[in-house]
């Protein structure tokens, strides 16, 4: 058997290479495994503290919103409101029959959701009437740049407006400037605290 392969060295390089390969293929399915596996791990771990924070806020009184952290009430309370359309037969009518505050606190949950890695991935991701319940909270509970940057972009997007376009480079520079006048952190609090000073039309 050895004299065999010998004889033939090239069958050895074959082999070797085989060998090789198995275990690179091996390897590499061990490790998307483990990436799977750590990926769904994370997904449940974030459903079950959303579930945590749906219940802690499902209620809402004086004192539980007076007593809570505001970046923690705003998450919960957006999140039963984001359960409350979902589940409804006519999601559009549903969300219409928000009143404004319920709404803005409900756009800003996927400011702060969809545009994680960009404000114009917001953008990119939703049309109306979410944007447009998005421009509208930002400039009632924003002032300065953050507002200023907002509505520019949310011009840019805007299909219907046709005195302004939208060209990446410009994108990329308002995208920029959003993510460094105000941090995901801060519109959670910001938001938090604005349904402290308007819990009557959250209750």
């Amino acid at each position: 058997m050895i004299q065999y392969f010998l004889e033939r060295p090239y069958l050895i390089v074959i082999m070797l290479a085989v060998i090789l390969l198995t275990l690179f293929v091996c390897v590499k399915a061990g490790q998307a495994s483990a990436k799977r596996s750590k990926a769904k791990e994370a997904i449940i771990k974030k459903l079950k503290k959303e579930n945590e924070l749906r219940r802690e806020f499902a209620v809402l009184t004086e004192k539980t919103v007076a007593d809570a952290d505001e970046a923690r009430l705003f998450k919960g309370v957006a999140l039963n409101l984001q359960k409350k359309i979902s589940d409804a037969n006519d999601m559009e009518a549903e969300f219409e029959s928000l009143n404004e505050a319920q709404r803005n606190i409900y756009a800003l949950s996927f400011v702060v959701e969809d545009g994680e890695a960009a404000l114009s991935s917001f953008f990119r991701a939703n049309g109306q009437p979410l944007t447009g319940a998005s421009l509208n909270a930002v400039k009632k509970l924003f002032d300065g740049e953050v507002s200023v940057v907002f509505e520019k972009e949310y011009n840019a997007f805007d299909s219907e407006n046709e005195d302004v376009s939208m060209i990446p480079d410009e994108i990329i520079v308002l995208d920029k400037k959003f993510a460094d006048s105000v941090s995901a952190d801060e519109i959670c609090r910001v938001a938090g605290r604005y349904i402290k000073e308007n819990i009557g039309e959250f209750i």
